[in-house]
């Protein structure tokens, strides 16, 4: 039987005092039981060390090691332990975690995409593709430790570099759904700091404290949603600007969102048994849903409503 998962609690959270050496200065979270399950969402990940690098160096018999990773964090935010593990087990490694890379089934995983994101695109959908229903879990991920393949990942997977990635696409968000960055721009460094520890050390209330504030729009509506749309296959993700609401002045739909993008795929009348679904989280949700509620309780810490499509 393999060990059990190290728990879900980023191995930046060891690093971070900010948390607890002040306490009293985090904006408490507001009450919402649906963002709260879907931050809690993990996935349980055997890595394993690439075998022909292993191989290489005399140690084909490495141990896995094995964590339950939270759906809403970062491959980056878990290499210290990973490396830690295969360091303390084997591997003579010098470099430092921006060379570590991760595969699954030979398919670089990019690390600026969140781990539940990562799993729906290249477990889930995936297999659906191949017709495999079975369980995926644990996921198993291949670890490398050398020939970063810079051609396909972006480089530099070190914490700072996600952390800014992570900022970018906060703003990105702001600037669709606001006009402008505004809301970002003016928050503190402590603010922008809140925000960032507690992801990292995946603080439900630290974070969605001063998150909560970006998602909300003071009654106005919304320009735009945020959201990105990932077909199979490797196809180019679709970031579109999308209205909230229709020519009636009525909320959009999720149905109505993805028939405007993918009109084969989503027709606004079904007549048949659906070709595709969408995910969100892992979880397919009703077509029917409000498209801003969906939004503004199923979107990632980046503030994104990340759909991967599945095609039946």
């Amino acid at each position: 039987m393999p060990p059990q998962p190290a728990q879900g609690r980023t191995p930046a959270a060891a690093s971070s005092n900010s948390t607890s050496a002040n306490p009293t200065s985090t904006t408490s979270a507001p009450h919402n039981p649906i963002a709260k399950v879907i931050w809690e969402g993990s996935i349980p990940i055997q890595f394993s060390w690439d075998k022909a690098e292993a191989a290489a160096v005399g140690s084909s018999a490495v141990e896995s090691f094995f964590y339950e990773a939270q759906r809403c964090s970062y491959f980056s935010l878990l290499t210290s332990h990973v490396r830690k593990h295969f360091v303390d087990m084997a591997l003579h490694f010098i470099g430092d975690d921006a060379e570590v890379w991760y595969d699954y089934e030979g398919t670089p995983l990019k690390w600026h995409y969140p781990i539940g994101l990562l799993y729906d695109i290249h477990g889930l959908q995936a297999s659906s593709g191949r017709g495999m229903n079975g369980s995926l879990l644990p996921w198993k991920v291949t670890v490398h430790f050398q020939n970063f393949p810079g051609d396909k990942l972006i480089k530099s997977q070190a914490v700072d570099s996600c952390q800014d990635y992570f900022m970018s696409m906060i703003k990105e968000a702001d600037y669709l759904r606001n006009g402008s960055t505004k809301k970002v721009m003016n928050m503190s460094k402590s603010d922008q700091t809140q925000l960032w520890d507690g992801l990292s050390s995946n603080n439900y209330d630290r974070f969605w404290g001063m998150n909560y504030k970006l998602m909300q729009n003071d009654g106005v509506m919304a320009r735009n949603i945020p959201i990105r749309i990932y077909l199979p296959e490797n196809c180019p993700v679709i970031q579109e600007p999308v209205s909230p609401i229709d020519d009636k002045e009525q909320p959009k739909t999720l149905r109505q969102i993805l028939n405007a993008s993918l009109p084969d795929l989503f027709p606004l009348v079904e007549t048949g048994p659906p070709v595709a679904a969408a995910m969100i989280h892992g979880v397919i949700p009703n077509l029917d849903t409000s498209a801003i509620w969906a939004s503004q309780n199923m979107s990632y810490p980046d503030n994104f409503l990340h759909l991967v499509i599945i095609i039946k």
